[in-house]
């Protein structure tokens, strides 16, 4: 009985634990069946001795229960150590200073319950770290300052619940992390080390992420970042040797309106300030690798999240009307069009105000002499533009044009050359080398 009265939760533990580990599986599992509830606890055991002929350890198929399950400070040695379709409980699950030697470790298909999951500063000599189609619960799975070794680390296929996911200054040789479905709210991944490949996919559903940093991460081989993400990863002062692949990375800039401000902001804004920054750091890395579409995608966003936060009023309409015509110069279709409605618009213009000259505007003659002028004003830079203009204002406007046709004429001819300039802009975007 504990202090406060409560039944204490048995434990099988010790040497206890280590006899019944012996006699398999089966009699293991059985032993489990009969006791619901209990704690399992190999604290500080030393396995290396345990190993079976071919230097093996087995917990593959183990049920533990629904308790806390503590490996803790547990020596496994050399060789081995195989826990694939093992299931733990709604307990707590603590490798915590655990240390593997020299093998594999297998935890694939295994199922870790919605409890804590805690391999911190668990350390691995030279083998493959396999999770593959592992599934973890609610719980947190920390992998704080673990120095995986020499081996590859796989996360693929593996399901994870609504825990935070923890690495921060993990070390790694290679790391694959693919999982199936995330469905944590943080993952931090703050001063990892990667000495040689590091691939982070996220081709399912990742949509309750609300949070992902590689923040201080050191990578030193290539680094393949993918998938579509709801939120910006932060990549800030992250250091990097080789390639790194952001070509097929999607990220969404979150915006929430703001509250009545003035001058009043005309759109949303960041949702969160350092997304800005977040994503100048994503423009910077694919510009250093020579990823212009990419750049140009993570340079949009910035100026996004840059809008009414960083940028002037002024500046943030211009950037609204930036956005709004070409998607900051990714798009050649939308100026196109406006430029197309423009001309449209300003032939039935110079139609309408020939009205003295011609008794119907919408029928009759003067259509052709208004389109004519319409386009040499959009295309001033056309050999023919200047005598066609002067010709169509004679029969359109004998005299005197008047001030109406010639603020016409300047509106269109300035607006015509923004559109022109972004048409341009999408273009060199499109086919730059």
């Amino acid at each position: 009985m504990t202090e406060d009265g409560k039944q204490e939760t048995p434990t099988l533990e010790g040497e206890a634990a280590l006899d019944l580990w012996r006699k398999g599986r089966d009699v293991w599992n059985r032993w489990i069946d009969q006791h619901p509830g209990w704690n399992i606890s190999f604290d500080g055991v030393d396995f290396s001795t345990e190993r079976n002929s071919e230097g093996k350890l087995f917990f593959a198929g183990y049920h533990f229960g629904d308790g806390d399950v503590n490996f803790s400070g547990t020596t496994f040695g050399n060789g081995t150590v195989n826990f694939s379709g093992a299931t733990f409980g709604d307990g707590d699950v603590n490798f915590r200073h655990a240390s593997f030697g020299k093998g594999n470790l297998i935890f694939s298909n295994a199922n870790f319950g919605n409890g804590d999951v805690n391999f911190s500063f668990a350390t691995f000599e030279d083998g493959n770290v396999k999770f593959s189609k592992a599934t973890f619960g609610d719980g947190e799975v920390s992998f704080k300052s673990t120095n995986f070794g020499n081996g590859e680390v796989k996360f693929d296929d593996v399901t994870f619940g609504d825990g935070k996911l923890i690495f921060n200054r993990a070390k790694f040789t290679d790391i694959i992390f693919l999982p199936h479905y995330l469905g944590s709210l943080s993952f931090e991944a703050y001063g990892i080390s990667v000495n040689n490949l590091a691939i982070f996919g996220f081709f399912t559903s990742a949509s309750k992420l609300k949070y992902f940093s590689l923040e201080w991460a050191s990578f030193g081989g290539p680094l393949l970042l993918n998938g579509t993400l709801d939120i910006v990863p932060d990549l800030r002062s992250t250091r990097y040797s080789h390639q790194v692949d952001l070509s097929t990375l999607n990220v969404k800039l979150r915006r929430k309106w703001h509250k009545l401000s003035w001058p009043p902001k005309l759109s949303s804004v960041a949702k969160h300030p350092e997304d800005a920054a977040r994503l100048r750091r994503l423009k910077e890395i694919a510009e250093t690798n020579k990823d212009h579409q990419a750049a140009l995608r993570f340079s949009a966003d910035e100026n996004r999240a840059r809008r009414w936060l960083e940028t002037s009023w002024f500046g943030s309409v211009l950037d609204m009307a930036f956005s709004a015509c070409s998607n900051y110069g990714q798009s050649i279709l939308r100026p196109f069009v406006a430029l197309f409605v423009l001309a449209v618009a300003s032939m039935a213009l110079y139609k309408k105000l020939a009205v003295a000259t011609f008794a119907a505007w919408w029928t009759g003659p003067g259509w052709g002499q208004s389109l004519f002028l319409s386009i040499s004003n959009s295309l001033p830079f056309l050999p023919q533009s200047r005598s066609l203009r002067e010709g169509a204002l004679k029969a359109l406007y004998p005299g005197d044009p008047g001030f109406c046709v010639d603020v016409l004429m300047i509106g269109q001819g300035v607006l015509s050359f923004v559109f022109l300039f972004l048409i341009g802009l999408g273009l060199r975007n499109r086919f730059r080398l």
